[in-house]
Parts: C-alpha cells; structure tokens; sequence
C-alpha cells in the first residue's frame, strides 16, 4: 500500500539533524567506541540507480515516479512524502517496514563527485552542538554514520533517538537516507527495506543546479493525502 502523509513542523522525520547545505560548527560529537573513521564508498553495481543506467518500464504500476526519484514498491512498504503543512511541498520521501523506516533525499553534486565525504563531518558537528553522539564507520552502503540525540519524550521524559545515516554517491547527485527503528540499530542487507533502497533510481535531471542542492520532491498526481499528526 502507498500512503501519503502531511507532517506538522513538530513531525519533522528524525535523522535530519543536519541539512547536506549546512555549515559546520566547532562542536564535535562524541565519538561512540573506538570505531576508527569509516572511509569506504559504496559499489553502486546492484543499485542505486541513475535514471540513464535504467530504465523503469512506465506500464508497470509497483514504481512509484516524485520527481527526484523513482521508487519500486513492493509488499510490506508503504510510502510516505511528509509535505509542509503551510505550502503543500514536499521535503523527502519515507519508506515504511520491518519495524523500520528510512527517509530518502537526493541533492545535486558536482561532477567530481565525493559530497558524502564533505557532509558527513558537517553532521557529526551538528550532533554534537545538539549534546549527541556519533559512531562513524563502513557498512553494507560504505560510510554512513551512526547518530545518538537526545529527544523529549510524549510523556514529557528525555530520551534518546537513534538514527543511521547512509549517503551513495552518484552522476552528479547525493542520495542521502535516514534509518530508524530496528535497522538504525541491526542493518539487514535482506530486508525489505534496505533492498528498497538499493532499486531507488534517482533523476538528477539535465538543469543546472548548484552542489548541495535538494532536488525537488513531487507528490504524484492523484495520491491521497493523509494528515500526520504532531
């Protein structure tokens, strides 16, 4: 099933700590462990995709076309594309399953390639201006970072929220995914989740547009908007 939700600014998806544009601060986090830093970048063989390295047949219904990307559905995901609920535009795309979720967005990138690399410091510093944590280390999408804040609770408690950020390079483009839930914590290469995210194809798009960018997100024609509550 494919869902669409609107997100009140108090809903904002967990994991965006840091936007790829912003800058860093002189705060560092507090590195989790002795992990050295993770450096390995991520063989895009199996997917993600660039739009010119496949083709998504436009007769089959399980793919889903919002602008920056093309989603592959599949049973047990759901889609979500949380929108502002003053402007109506859409911010990322969240997908739903296996006790878990990831937010996806993609940005422009220069052609020399090697955003992740620039952001992932920016992230780390972000975290610890906001009393985090970060481990840093390789994973099954190569460098991707392991993030600890701490969060108010419903019932008013503090908690902590747990994140892992992955980012895959592409032609001129970031894809940038958020994981909570379960696999924020135990990653599972066969999980429907992360296999997901590997068939993503990403439409970067002929226009000229600035590194760091996000590439806009379209809510398509004739999906059914559902209120999200704070």
């Amino acid at each position: 099933m494919t869902m669409f939700g609107r997100r009140s600014k108090k809903a904002e998806s967990a994991g965006s700590e840091a936007e790829v544009g912003s800058e860093a601060t002189e705060t560092e986090a507090e590195t989790v462990g002795e992990t050295p830093s993770a450096t390995s970048r991520f063989d895009r063989s199996d997917g993600p995709w660039d739009s010119s390295e496949r083709e998504v047949p436009e007769d089959d219904p399980t793919w889903v076309d919002v602008g920056a990307m093309v989603l592959h559905g599949r049973v047990g995901l759901d889609l979500q594309i949380p929108t502002d609920p003053e402007t109506g535009a859409a911010s990322a795309v969240v997908m739903r399953g296996d006790e878990s979720a990831v937010e996806l967005r993609a940005f422009a990138a220069p052609r020399s390639g090697g955003l992740w690399s620039q952001v992932r410091p920016e992230i780390v510093a972000e975290v610890g201006r906001v009393g985090g944590k970060v481990e840093e280390r390789d994973g099954s999408f190569g460098a991707e970072l392991r993030v600890e804040v701490p969060v108010k609770l419903a019932d008013g408690k503090q908690g902590v929220q747990t994140t892992r950020i992955i980012g895959i390079d592409g032609p001129r483009w970031l894809l940038r995914g958020t994981f909570m839930g379960r696999l924020a914590t135990e990653p599972d290469d066969d999980s429907v989740l992360e296999q997901a995210v590997r068939e993503v194809v990403v439409v970067r798009g002929g226009d000229p547009m600035p590194p760091r960018e996000q590439i806009p997100v379209v809510v398509p024609a004739g999906a059914v908007r559902m209120e999200q509550k704070a």
